[in-house]
């Protein structure tokens, strides 16, 4: 199988990756079979020699990078020997970074021109239109994750870190939960559901290498700018993302479940709209259905 790892820059700004993710879409559509992952210039070295390490017999590097200067004459070529000399057996092939590509230079001047020619045409047209423009979000696709022996991360160890903890407790899943400080019953929680999960604490800041291995993340700080590193990263590296403090930031929300008897559970979302409207309608299901719930089940059970 052979490889393309992209080297962007590492950025904490949210939505930084958005057009990044789209070429990284787009040649997996486009060269199916080739296994196809990204990284930043920090992470450069750990994630191609983790890549050199699976089944692939040959990787390209391309540096998303537009100057060619330290980074692309010094830095990543120094990463690139290293390795070649580690893993001699497996060829590893370093693109020109991306300003030095003959096409990139007709697509910024097809821009350009593209550019120009919407402006003379807007100030042609001497009719004036207001928009009224009106923010959509589209519905959310509904789907249960089976987790069970995959690797999850929850960044923070708050209260709402905590709950996300109990929720992935049942699942069977490797959870690990990095922080600074943890809310005094993470302990007893933790010791509560050892048997249904792993679960792995890390007292101290979130570490990008923290995400190595990972299906899934939780963003639960209350560090905007500790969220939006998380959240850059994990897209990088193309892992789902829970933000708890965005749900527009995240690939996901986590409706509120309830279990009823064995076999159901009902869950209850308002998109991520309306976290309290859907918590008094758990309250409310609750108190109504769930006899009548249990008794539906118990009559098919011995039907």
């Amino acid at each position: 199988m052979k490889a393309i790892l992209i080297i962007a820059h590492h950025c904490i700004l949210p939505g930084a990756y958005k057009g990044f993710e789209g070429i990284l879409d787009k040649l997996h559509h486009d060269l199916p079979g080739t296994r196809v992952a990204s990284t930043s210039l920090l992470d450069l070295e750990n994630d191609l020699r983790t890549l050199l390490r699976e089944d692939v017999e040959s990787v390209t590097l391309l540096p998303f990078l537009l100057l060619n200067g330290q980074h692309t004459k010094n830095d990543v070529p120094r990463v690139v020997a290293k390795l070649q000399a580690e893993f001699p057996q497996i060829p590893i092939t370093l693109l020109p970074c991306l300003g030095d590509w003959k096409e990139f230079a007709d697509m910024v001047v097809n821009g350009i021109r593209n550019a120009q020619k919407e402006t003379v045409r807007q100030s042609s047209n001497s009719t004036l239109h207001t928009t009224h423009s009106t923010s959509h979000t589209s519905n959310l696709f509904s789907v249960e994750l089976n987790l069970e022996g995959r690797n999850v991360l929850v960044v923070g160890g708050g209260r709402i870190a905590l709950r996300k903890v109990k929720t992935l407790l049942p699942t069977g899943a490797r959870i690990a939960v990095v922080a600074p400080q943890f809310d005094p019953e993470f302990s007893h929680v933790i010791a509560s559901g050892a048997k249904q999960s792993m679960v792995t604490m890390f007292s101290r800041p979130y570490e990008p290498l923290d995400l190595r291995g990972i299906f899934m993340v939780f963003i639960c700080t209350d560090q905007p700018a500790v969220n939006a590193q998380v959240s850059n990263d994990a897209r990088a590296r193309r892992i789902l993302v829970n933000n708890a403090c965005d749900y527009l930031d995240g690939d996901f929300i986590v409706p509120a479940r309830m279990d009823f008897g064995e076999n159901i559970a009902v869950t209850v979302s308002t998109q991520g709209r309306a976290p309290s409207l859907a918590k008094k309608l758990k309250q409310k299901i609750q108190t109504e259905w769930g006899e009548g719930l249990e008794q539906v089940e118990h009559d098919f059970l011995n039907s």
